[in-house]
C-alpha cells in the first residue's frame, strides 16, 4: 500500500492536545504514514512560544518533531501578535507566505488535510 502524507490545520490553542495526539498516533500505530505536518494560525501559535508555561505541550512538540513532524506557524499571525522567530520554540518552522498558502503548497504535494473539525 502507498504511504500517505497527512496535514493538520489548527487555529485555536485549546486544540493542541487533540492535534498532537492524532499526529503521534498516526506515526506510532500506522505503517501507512510517510509524513505528518501541522500548520498553525490564529491563537494556536501562542502556545508555541519559548516562554509558554504549558510544559507538557512543549514536551509533546519536542517528541513529535523528533519523529519527523514538521510544524509551521503563520507569519501573518505572528506579525499580528508581534511574535518574532526568536520567540518560538526551536522545533518550529515559519510559513513565510502565510498559513493558507502553506496548506495549498502541502496539499499540492499530496498531503491529506484534516482540520480540527475533522478529528
Amino acid at each position: 500500500m502507498e504511504k500517505r502524507k497527512v496535514l493538520f490545520s489548527i487555529n485555536n490553542e485549546t486544540q493542541w492536545n487533540k492535534v498532537t495526539g492524532n499526529a503521534d498516533d498516526l506515526l506510532n500505530y500506522s505503517g501507512e504514514i510517510e509524513k505528518v505536518a501541522i500548520v498553525a494560525m490564529g491563537t494556536a501559535i501562542l502556545s508555541l512560544l519559548k516562554n509558554s508555561i504549558i510544559e507538557d505541550l512543549k514536551a509533546k512538540i519536542r517528541e513529535i518533531t523528533s519523529k519527523g513532524v514538521d510544524i509551521y506557524l503563520c507569519v501573518n499571525t505572528m506579525t499580528k501578535y508581534g511574535i518574532t522567530a526568536s520567540m518560538l520554540l526551536p522545533e518550529i518552522r515559519i510559513a513565510e507566505k502565510g498559513a493558507n498558502l502553506k496548506i495549498l503548497e502541502l496539499t499540492g504535494e499530496d498531503f491529506f488535510l484534516f482540520t480540527t473539525d475533522d478529528i
